[in-house]
């Protein structure tokens, strides 16, 4: 079981469809949330010559307004209904926290908090930054950037990953093609 959290507009869904190849996750271009509820998406990884069944939550998102899809108060407390259901039952494996690498959050430190006094240790937490595509001089070099700053906060995670999640058409760019491949 992975459960994939984030603000709104965040690549949440996007990740999923990086993830599972396809276009199964309904995505939006737009500031709204388009996930309402917590979406499941099953996919087989094969990992060292073995297949492992996943099962990918792909949740709504956090800190849209009282306006939004889905206002915060009932994203945080749907989110955390599932994690409390997930641990009594099959387990948590890992969590995956998706950011926007261009957005400036000051709400990035408070979900992390947020989910973290939820799970404490017994969950592997990771960090997924998003929207990358024209980050110079490569996706790694956000990291780069921001780590000390995640470390001050007393952020931790168990690994990350710089990514851009667009979706390539036949007339994109070699450069963005490539990254959308490395993602």
């Amino acid at each position: 079981n992975i459960v994939i959290f984030g603000e709104t507009g965040a690549g949440k869904s996007s990740l999923v469809n990086l993830i599972t190849r396809t276009q199964s996750a309904p995505t939006s271009s737009d500031a709204m949330g388009c996930t309402t509820k917590t979406n499941v998406y099953e996919h087989d990884v094969v990992t060292q010559n073995k297949t492992l069944k996943v099962k990918l939550f792909d949740t709504a998102g956090l800190d849209e307004g009282t306006e939004g899809t889905v206002p915060n108060k009932e994203a945080q407390k749907v989110l955390k209904k599932l994690l409390q259901t997930l641990m009594e039952q099959d387990g948590i494996h890992l969590l995956v926290y998706c950011v926007q690498g261009t957005r400036e959050s000051r709400a990035l430190h408070r979900n992390y908090m947020s989910l973290y006094s939820k799970v404490r240790e017994k969950v592997p937490i990771v960090i997924v930054v998003t929207r990358l595509e024209n980050q110079d001089p490569d996706m790694e070099q956000w990291w780069r950037k921001n780590e000390q700053s995640i470390s001050n906060l007393k952020m931790t995670f168990a690994g990350h990953a710089c990514v851009t999640t667009v979706t390539i058409e036949e007339n994109d760019s070699d450069r963005l093609k490539q990254r959308r491949e490395q993602s």
